[in-house]
């Protein structure tokens, strides 16, 4: 599915801000902040969770898997390999 204009910016944002890109708008940035999905800790900004939780709904949207390396145990589904021989 194909994001609308909005989500796409938003997306971009919150991709921006989570790869320490540096080169995002302060208006963009403040927006973000407003809308509770980043926050300064320290001296670098990073998404609150509705800001992962928003990062994660519209790469789903976008066909995108793009997670922080904390995020993967998460998100992972549990595989159980099959060591079972069949028996005919």
């Amino acid at each position: 599915m194909a994001l609308s204009k909005i989500q796409t910016k938003r997306l971009g944002s919150l991709l921006s801000l989570m790869f320490e890109d540096g080169k995002l708008p302060e208006p963009i940035l403040k927006d973000l902040i407003d809308q509770d999905y980043a926050r300064l800790k320290g001296t670098k900004y990073i998404l609150t969770e509705k800001g992962l939780s928003e990062k994660n709904r519209l790469c789903t949207l976008a066909g995108l898997n793009i997670l922080y390396s904390s995020e993967k145990g998460k998100n992972e589904s549990p595989q159980s390999p099959s060591n079972e021989k069949k028996q005919h």
